[in-house]
């Protein structure tokens, strides 16, 4: 009887510390896209976010999708710029460009690291880089306090193809892209 007392309180105990390192419940928020038609779909770590920024009559959206403890591994960023707080059905796009401190930037960037860490960007306005490719949306189907769900597409470049003419860039497609991720935090 001794024994058996003994080994219901280890087993509670190591109920109780493995309880202590499990994550805080959280919607299962994720990020899923096919590259180069290869499906690729993770799960968002608690690093996942978007973060809305108000600077001045610009709105900034960041999107951070990480996959896992580095973060520059199965991971794609988009940064998204507007003059009005973005919108559910509105698609934004690269190539629309928005004023930023003067100069003509592109409304959305994207940068995107595979498996093995090489970086892909889309981030050229075609009109100020002649022979520019680079393309990207994105678009809100849902906005709420909890989280934003959404679509993604874009034509990216090897982010450290410095040797080739612009126009002779390899592509690479970003097709059928979602997410569900937090809404972090909101700053104005």
């Amino acid at each position: 009887m001794k024994i058996l007392v003994k080994i219901f309180t280890f087993v509670l105990l190591i109920i109780a510390l493995t309880g202590c390192d499990k994550e805080p419940e959280r919607p299962d928020y994720y990020f899923r896209f096919r590259f180069n038609g290869v499906q690729k779909e993770f799960r968002a770590t608690n690093d996942s976010n978007i973060v809305f920024i108000e600077d001045g009559g610009l709105q900034l959206a960041t999107f951070n999708m990480v996959s896992q403890k580095n973060p520059a591994i199965n991971s794609i960023y988009i940064g998204l710029r507007t003059t009005e707080a973005p919108q559910v059905g509105v698609s934004y796009e690269l190539q629309v460009p928005v004023i930023v401190q003067g100069e003509l930037s592109p409304q959305v960037t994207v940068l995107y690291f595979d498996e093995n860490g090489k970086a892909y960007l889309a981030s050229l306005l075609t009109f100020s880089n002649p022979g520019a490719r680079d393309d990207a949306t994105v678009t809100f189907t849902e906005i709420s306090r909890e989280g934003s769900y959404g679509t993604f597409d874009a034509l990216v470049f090897e982010a450290e193809d410095e040797t080739s003419e612009i126009s002779n860039r390899q592509e690479f497609t970003i097709t059928g892209g979602e997410f569900y991720l937090p809404n972090l935090v909101s700053l104005r």
